[in-house]
């Protein structure tokens, strides 16, 4: 007997077997096609509440479209099942059997994608990469739980980017209204955190990180023409001249829904692998709106998948359309409400009415972790556009001398 054939005897068996088998095994993880045929009828006769014996297993699998059914064997499978109680264990060995399976056919796709000069390599790997999660994510159905001591006994562990600040996995959407200096705040912090500067404090990094920038808005020449002085400044303070770990592409409006587009940035991670990719705005990364969760969907799925990349995300934004004095809600990002509730960090930028130097630092959703260094408002001046008041007096002395109180 195989463990396929034991876990239909079991099934036949006990019918109360079903939920165990069905809560690990599709039909589709059976290697006999036969099997297969007979799993499926014995889960839809248990679904109906009717009887799960071998006649009308063969029945329902008859009209079902199997084909090649014998009753007999399915008599000699359940005289042949001793007992139904390891019928979890036989399920377990069938899709042990179906991953491998599964796995030897992803590598085989890949062996020969990796041969056709007509698949680029990064989008062989990436088909490759999306076919092993779902084999991950399929591997078991159940459910498995922890103790509370054995979560409390694994010591809480940050994976930095920007101590206090990013870690891996991290996502930062920034909203703000037109002309309020989001874009050049987010230019700043990839500057910034290139020539190992800390964004928000000014003090150093640990080493100088490495940035992607996929830019669906600006040009290169406004790239160069406005942020020549902030480079040159960041590489006088910081730890090293930022410029040569920023990679660009600034090449106007891209749709990240695409396959062929979203393997291009995977490929841009493979060839320059950042710390942080600093993307958008989103609104010109679909070609068509994000004004319902449906069609919010394929952009989140597709910015999460370079998330899983181990890199912190930064996104613009637009902001709502209406009345500026409403910041709360004016600044949430322009769309679907899906965007909301997504990035670990929402922030939008807001212009203090009583004073013109002077920005405030929104949120317009809860930090998912309370305490990072983010600043509550932002003062132009100092050697670059924006200084925070999470920048203390010392460093600024220190740094450029410059004595603005807040």
């Amino acid at each position: 007997m195989t463990p396929e054939e034991l876990v239909i005897g079991s099934c036949l068996l006990t019918p109360d077997s079903v939920r165990f088998a069905s809560s690990i095994l599709e039909p589709e993880d059976f290697r006999s096609k036969t099997h297969a045929d007979l799993f499926r009828a014995i889960v839809h006769l248990a679904k109906a509440s009717e009887p799960i014996e071998p006649f009308s297993v063969w029945t329902k699998a008859e009209e079902l479209g199997a084909r090649g059914v014998n009753v007999v064997d399915l008599h000699n499978m359940l005289q042949n099942t001793g007992s139904s109680s390891s019928i979890s264990f036989y399920a377990d060995q069938v899709k042990e059997a179906a991953s491998r399976r599964k796995l030897t056919a992803i590598a085989t796709r890949l062996m020969r994608e990796a041969g056709d000069e007509t698949y680029h390599p990064s989008q062989a790997a990436q088909t490759a990469t999306e076919a092993i999660k779902d084999l991950q994510s399929g591997t078991s159905h159940r459910m498995t739980t922890k103790t509370l001591q054995e979560i409390l006994a694994i010591e809480e562990d940050h994976d930095w980017l920007i101590p206090e600040l990013l870690e891996r996995g991290d996502r930062l959407v920034l909203t703000g209204f037109e002309g309020g200096g989001k874009t050049t705040w987010i230019r700043q912090i990839v500057i910034c955190v290139a020539a190992g500067i800390h964004p928000t404090t000014m003090n150093m990094l640990e080493r100088p990180l490495t940035v992607l920038v996929v830019d669906a808005e600006n040009t290169e020449a406004q790239w160069r023409a406005q942020v020549r002085g902030m480079t040159r400044k960041a590489a006088s303070y910081g730890i090293t001249d930022p410029s040569p770990n920023i990679h660009i592409h600034a090449k106007g409006r891209i749709d990240i829904t695409k396959d062929a587009t979203l393997g291009e940035v995977h490929r841009l991670i493979d060839e320059h692998e950042p710390d942080v990719v600093a993307i958008g705005p989103l609104y010109k990364m679909v070609s068509t709106g994000i004004n319902n969760d449906q069609e919010a969907a394929p952009l989140i799925m597709a910015l999460d998948s370079l998330r899983d990349r181990g890199v912190a995300l930064i996104m613009e934004g637009h902001a709502s359309k209406g009345n500026s004095q409403n910041a709360a809600r004016d600044l949430a990002p322009r769309g679907s409400a899906a965007l909301m509730g997504w990035p670990e960090f929402g922030f939008g930028l807001h212009p203090d009415a009583n004073d013109p130097d002077k920005t405030i630092v929104t949120r317009w959703r809860g930090d998912r972790e309370a305490g990072r260094q983010w600043p509550k408002e932002l003062y132009r001046g100092g050697p670059f556009p924006w200084t925070g008041e999470t920048v203390s007096t010392t460093t600024r002395q220190q740094l450029y001398g410059w004595e603005k109180s807040f």
